[in-house]
């Protein structure tokens, strides 16, 4: 970012309009990231974010039983989840494994986190 974020409650010129604006999200950048919050709206999906950081990688039923939900039902969840690019797949045999696609996924969810329980 090139400037501070200002602490100021005051009218902005039009300069000061058009150099803020010239900094926001891309249209694009903000639509991908408004999909990525979505995909974390969802309690079942972020417990499932929750358990894959307590567990790196787990199946689909593993996932099943923690969740309280039906195979078929995370998978499904798991599928938009990939989507969105929050989890990764590891395929070991039959089994399919799930992990969190990165760290940014554990520190966008480590922060929610904190700032809720503040």
């Amino acid at each position: 970012m090139a400037n501070p974020v200002k602490d100021e409650a005051v009218d902005l010129n039009q300069t000061e309009i058009e150099s803020v604006k010239s900094q926001m999200l891309a249209s694009d950048d903000a639509l991908v990231m408004s999909e990525f919050f979505k995909a974390l709206s969802d309690p079942t999906r972020l417990n499932i974010v929750h358990a894959l950081l307590i567990h790196k990688w787990l199946c689909v039923s593993d996932i099943a039983s923690l969740v309280e939900l039906s195979k078929s039902a995370v998978s499904h969840q798991l599928a938009y989840m990939r989507i969105n690019k929050l989890v990764r797949v590891k395929r070991e045999g039959r089994k399919v494994f799930y992990a969190l696609n990165d760290s940014h996924v554990e520190s966008v969810f480590a922060l929610a986190l904190s700032h809720i329980k503040e």
